[in-house]
């Protein structure tokens, strides 16, 4: 018999929300249904806690908001289809629920002002922006001058004979041409009059345009989307920046080639059909591309009003529905530090623009309120690593992806929520040599602080359900804080996070002594990447009769963060459902002051053998029965139990370069992997101490 789905039917949609009991901050919140096949309309029904209706809407999505805020209590909301109806289920309006308005297209698109430049900041922001931005235009000029001496880039060839190899060198490229080179141009033009870099910025900006935005530049094409989504994103605001240095002819034809682009991110989003299946993270940053550049070409000519209007209620209703996919109402972003330092930036321009034109914010969710809870605990810059998912490697030096790790991902949050010790992480990360990809946020006016947060104080333990993640730390505010860094997530290992799950980082002193390991190598993609970096046994996490987490069903290989004691600094997970075959796996991780203890419990349906790695960036030795790792004046003692260890090597299953043509091969620092065995048994318990000697 057929019935109204309560459980995500595939890894692209979005999760149910409210889930069952669940507290809500948010009000009136967004109430999430997973679609059911065939329907064609919904009927979503808001109850109080006598089970009396208070609203009803139809809609032919697979979510709503109601219209108006619910007092603080307990609620009950169902979803009927006409022939399917899903059961009550309850949830709880907190006490300190952010009231969200969310902002109107016609009233915004009314307000945007025709004067020049408007998007990013307008005229009258200037003088106060160079009084206090004085260290950001120190190096923006430096990027500036950088800029001059660059020739005009190359037009794309790369797809003529589909060489991956050859558009990654183009893309990283054009990155540093768009994303830094123009934008820095056009930002020296705008705010000091600098007329070099104004007279640079017009030559890259016409440049770009020449470009044909059909094919190699598509954001919606059949070739890589990653050059016409930089187009997009960096275009519209240096058009409103550069635009008094154009003709006519020229105004109209950029704006035009922006309309282009523009159309095209509205294509993409309805053809994946967004908003039933937004895990898609490039078209995540999509929607604010086209919401800025609906208001940037406000009286172009460019595209018919309603038009503009229509793509910037696209985008509002997005933003004020089901984004952000990958960020939890905690704060955490599921696909790890290293993504959410990039992918909480591309939206900052658009959101600021509408907050200061229709003084109504998109920042009044939970998510953005608590995301330097998420930052401070795994986004330390004085870590050297960021685990997890694809690139927790990389810095804004890195010599793979440049500036893809955010230069300081507290602007914005940490002056508009707090708490102290992310305004302070902030301020220390001013100051950089070169700005490498997100200049757009680094000018914006300063916005209103809401008249409260949701942001906390920081402590020494954390816990993220909605992305998975936990921290403990000794003393987080201490230079010689140990932490350790878990993931047990509700997120399988699709996109850029990894079949990791259960797995840890332990750090001394911001020092990675146990680390995970892989790469990307040559770029995403590559056998290294996905057959090494992305597996269970690149991890440090457990393999059972040599297999990795389970790939089907895909759903089901996930772990969960079931309690964190903070007094005791105690945390339990559990992946049992992560593996075939495999009835309990909870691993307990507790931290003691100079040790971490971990305790796994397993239990299977027949007697399996259990494979234990750990990875360090350091040579491990053995000595006494332990394992020993040193490292930047750190030392590490690893006392494995029971325990068989049975290698230490540096050498991954599946080389850094295996498949990459030898011009193309790359050099990144070692990695090394040491392998504990335990014998087949039907129940395990296992204890391995990590023990920080000072």
């Amino acid at each position: 018999m057929k019935t109204f789905p309560t459980e995500r039917t595939s890894h692209t949609q979005n999760f149910p929300f409210p889930s069952e009991g669940e507290i809500v901050y948010e009000n009136p919140p967004t109430m999430i249904w997973v679609p059911v096949d065939g329907a064609e309309s919904y009927t979503l029904t808001v109850y109080d806690e006598h089970k009396n209706v208070l609203e009803t809407i139809e809609t032919t999505r697979n979510y709503a908001n109601p219209k108006n805020p619910l007092s603080p209590g307990n609620y009950f909301w169902t979803v009927d289809t006409g022939a399917l109806r899903r059961d009550f289920m309850s949830f709880r309006i907190a006490e300190n629920a952010l009231l969200f308005e969310r902002p109107d297209a016609e009233v915004l698109f009314a307000a945007y002002p025709a004067e020049r430049p408007a998007y990013l900041f307008s005229a009258a922001d200037i003088e106060q922006l160079k009084r206090e931005r004085t260290t950001e235009l120190a190096v923006l000029r430096k990027n500036v001058e950088i800029a001059l001496e660059r020739p005009l880039p190359a037009h794309p060839v790369h797809h003529k004979n589909g060489d991956y190899y050859a558009f990654r060198y183009y893309f990283a490229n054009h990155r540093t041409v768009c994303d830094r080179d123009l934008v820095a141009c056009a930002l020296s033009y705008a705010l000091t009059g600098d007329e070099a870099a104004g007279k640079k910025g017009r030559e890259l900006l016409m440049e770009i345009c020449d470009w044909n935005p059909i094919g190699p530049c598509a954001v919606d094409g059949d070739y890589d989307d990653e050059t016409g989504i930089s187009n997009i994103r960096c275009l519209p605001p240096a058009f409103d920046m550069l635009y008094p240095l154009l003709s006519d002819r020229e105004r109209k034809y950029i704006a035009a080639t922006i309309a282009v682009y523009a159309q095209q991110c509205e294509n993409k989003l309805r053809k994946i059909n967004y908003e039933k299946n937004p895990s898609h993270s490039h078209a995540g940053r999509v929607p604010a591309y086209l919401g800025g550049a609906a208001l940037v070409l406000k009286g172009t000519g460019a595209a018919e009003e309603e038009t503009l209007i229509r793509w910037l209620r696209y985008a509002l209703d997005i933003y004020g529905g089901i984004f952000p996919y990958y960020g939890g109402n905690d704060g955490s972003w599921a696909e790890g530090t290293f993504y959410a330092a990039s992918y909480t930036k591309w939206y900052l321009p658009f959101f600021a623009a509408v907050e200061r034109f229709s003084g109504k914010s998109l920042f009044d969710r939970p998510f953005y309120h608590r995301y330097t809870n998420f930052l401070i605990h795994f986004c330390n810059k004085d870590y050297e690593i960021h685990p997890f998912g694809d690139g927790y490697w990389c810095d804004s030096d890195s010599p793979e992806w440049p500036g893809f790790f955010a230069q300081n991902p507290y602007t914005v949050y940490a002056d508009k929520f707090g708490p102290e010790l992310a305004v302070k992480r902030r301020e220390e990360a001013v100051d950089q040599s070169l700005y490498m990809l997100h200049l757009l946020d680094l000018f914006l006016p300063a916005l209103p602080k809401p008249a409260r947060t949701l942001a906390e104080e920081p402590a020494d333990t954390a816990v993220f359900p909605d992305g998975g993640f936990a921290a403990m730390h000794t003393d987080l505010q201490s230079k010689d804080d140990i932490a350790v860094l878990i993931r047990a997530s509700r997120f399988p290992h699709d996109s850029h996070r990894h079949a990791d799950q259960g797995s840890f980082a332990l750090f001394s002193a911001g020092v990675a002594m146990i680390s995970p390991s892989g790469y990307y190598g040559w770029g995403y993609g590559t056998r290294h990447h996905m057959q090494w970096t992305k597996s269970t046994k690149a991890h440090n996490a457990l393999l059972f009769n040599g297999h990795d987490q389970r790939i089907v069903p895909l759903l089901q290989s996930v772990g969960k963060i079931l309690h964190m004691d903070p007094e005791k600094k105690r945390c339990l997970l559990d992946m049992s459902s992560a593996y075939d075959n495999i009835s309990l796996w909870q691993r307990e991780l507790i931290l003691e002051e100079g040790c971490l203890i971990v305790t796994d419990t397993v239990e299977a349906d027949e007697p399996v053998e259990v494979l234990y790695p750990l990875h360090t960036l350091s040579e491990p030795y053995e000595k006494d029965g332990s394992v020993f790792v040193e490292r930047k004046g750190q030392k590490l003692e690893i006392q494995s139990g029971d325990l068989e260890l049975i290698e230490i090597t540096e050498k991954p299953d599946v080389d850094l370069n295996e498949g990459v043509p030898e011009q193309d091969a790359v050099t990144m620092p070692p990695q090394y992997h040491i392998y504990y065995r335990a014998e087949k048994a039907g129940k395990h318990t296992i204890t391995v101490r990590f023990r920080i000697c000072h």
